[in-house]
């Protein structure tokens, strides 16, 4: 009796092509016959291998800010900080105002659902459930991305009157991408590609803001933070505590902030500085009050600020000015820093962008020429990359999913309109994309699987690495 590999039970045929089948090959091993093709239809893990071995992005699920109801408002594995917190005696702080003795907690019970209780989104045209766990899709498109010029660009806004530092955030849930412009935050709907919602302040221009759920925006529009509830559109202008002394001869306009929250009701908001100080405030969204808790001041100004998963600490970059610790971690609870990270940082080496990659790894880049990866439970950096040419980074953008398959890392440069493709596994740059003619930093970025949104001095662009041409529609917006 001649036996062949159509025999084998389904078990050992996936690991089969788990083992020993390339990427390439998966594509036409579906295609063979009937039982490969039922194998490979049925069976994941094929595809979510060989996803793993090729620089792939995903979504980031760990910002807890899509409008998508799979991953919004859920409860990851809290920050464990394992190693010993320590400040250097030489790392300089001033607590200007605290009010946290008088809180008995700033974070209520957390009333998020666990991970493993994630609820499949019924909106059929949602990136996320698009893509999500569609490992062949994902390895399709991860090829696109490693290809050359197997993308579109697009050109969605230009700026004609004066040059932007447009910061974006994309809302895969509705298609809908934010911006800022001037004095302006404005929502672009790449479904109609219309302008169908903007948010318009005096005086100074909006520096940083968070979209963090359904029901808020946090906004800082020069020195003035502005909390925005979406329900209703009413705007609440946050002012310093009455007894808190302002710094003479600094300018105090907000250049970072962070939103967490983890019942929905009530939100902490982080911001920092040019000043020098980071500041922690809630906002309870029923009885509509916000209250500062405690300000600090640091040696620099705060560039960047991120809470961990749980919000029980945060990090903050900063410039790298006048010490050689520009990243450092703060207790939510209190007001001053508990450790800094020695990585060999230079002096003005500053950290500009922070992101997550899981619960407890970070990475950080910003005008050292390097991006860093560190773990918060060890509190040292494992892995740095060099960038060859000498670029700083202005933008960054960490893909993370709780399978651990996504390794992209993007990072938009300082000039010549750049953004790098790295592979966090394999630490090697991957692929550099020209996104425009432009000599200009790439001041943000958002990215999906199939879309990379990024912001330059005259333009917003999008690179569609899927076959779905209808989500960018001309004409372009101009201001």
């Amino acid at each position: 009796m001649v036996i062949s590999i159509l025999d084998l039970p389904d078990d050992i045929l996936v690991e089969l092509f788990c083992r020993y089948v390339s990427t390439k090959d998966l594509f036409r091993l579906q295609q063979v016959c009937q039982r490969f093709h039922t194998v490979l239809y049925y069976h994941t893990l094929p595809w979510k291998k060989a996803l793993a071995r090729v620089t792939n992005v995903s979504f980031s699920q760990l910002k807890n800010s899509t409008g998508c109801p799979t991953f919004e408002n859920i409860h990851y594995q809290s920050s464990i900080i394992s190693n010993p917190v320590h400040l250097p005696s030489d790392y300089q702080y001033e607590i200007l105002f605290d009010r946290s003795n008088e809180q008995p907690s700033l974070l209520p019970v957390d009333h998020r659902r666990p991970s493993n209780q994630l609820n499949l989104c019924s909106k059929t045209d949602c990136d996320i459930n698009r893509t999500v766990n569609n490992y062949r899709y994902l390895l399709l498109l991860s090829n696109r991305w490693n290809s050359q010029h197997n993308y579109k660009n697009h050109t969605l806004v230009r700026f004609i009157r004066r040059a932007q530092t447009s910061l974006l955030q994309y809302d895969e849930h509705n298609h809908q991408l934010w911006f800022t412009n001037d004095c302006t935050l404005r929502r672009l709907n790449l479904s109609t590609n219309q302008i169908d919602y903007f948010y318009e302040f005096n005086h100074d221009d909006v520096l940083c803001y968070k979209v963090y759920n359904q029901h808020l925006i946090a906004l800082a529009n020069g020195n003035v933070l502005r909390i925005i509830c979406r329900q209703t559109n009413d705007v609440y202008s946050c002012e310093n505590d009455q007894n808190l002394v302002p710094i003479i001869g600094k300018r105090n306009d907000i250049l970072s902030l962070d939103v967490f929250s983890n019942d929905q009701e009530r939100y902490l908001i982080l911001n920092g500085s040019r000043d020098h100080t980071v500041s922690i405030r809630t906002f309870d969204i029923s009885a509509q009050h916000n209250q500062l808790i405690w300000r600090t001041k640091v040696d620099d100004r705060v560039l960047c600020s991120r809470f961990t998963n749980d919000g029980q600490h945060f990090l903050i970059g900063t410039g790298g000015g006048s010490s050689l610790y520009p990243l450092v971690l703060f207790n939510t609870e209190r007001a001053q820093p508990i450790h800094v990270y020695n990585a060999n940082y230079r002096l003005g080496a500053g950290v500009r962008c922070i992101e997550w990659i899981s619960s407890n790894v970070f990475i950080a880049a910003g005008f050292d020429n390097q991006l860093k990866e560190f773990d918060i439970r060890t509190g040292i950096c494992h892995y740095t990359f060099d960038d060859e040419f000498g670029n700083n980074y202005c933008s960054l953008a960490v893909p993370a999913d709780q399978n651990n398959v996504s390794n992209g890392i993007v990072l938009g440069c300082d000039h010549h309109s750049t953004i790098r493709l790295v592979n966090r596994t394999q630490r090697q740059l991957q692929k550099v994309f020209f996104v425009s003619k432009q000599a200009s930093p790439v001041h943000s970025l958002a990215v999906t699987p199939e879309y990379l949104f990024a912001s330059m001095d005259r333009s917003i662009v999008a690179l569609n690495f899927s076959n779905n041409d209808t989500l960018f529609r001309p004409p372009v917006h101009t201001f």
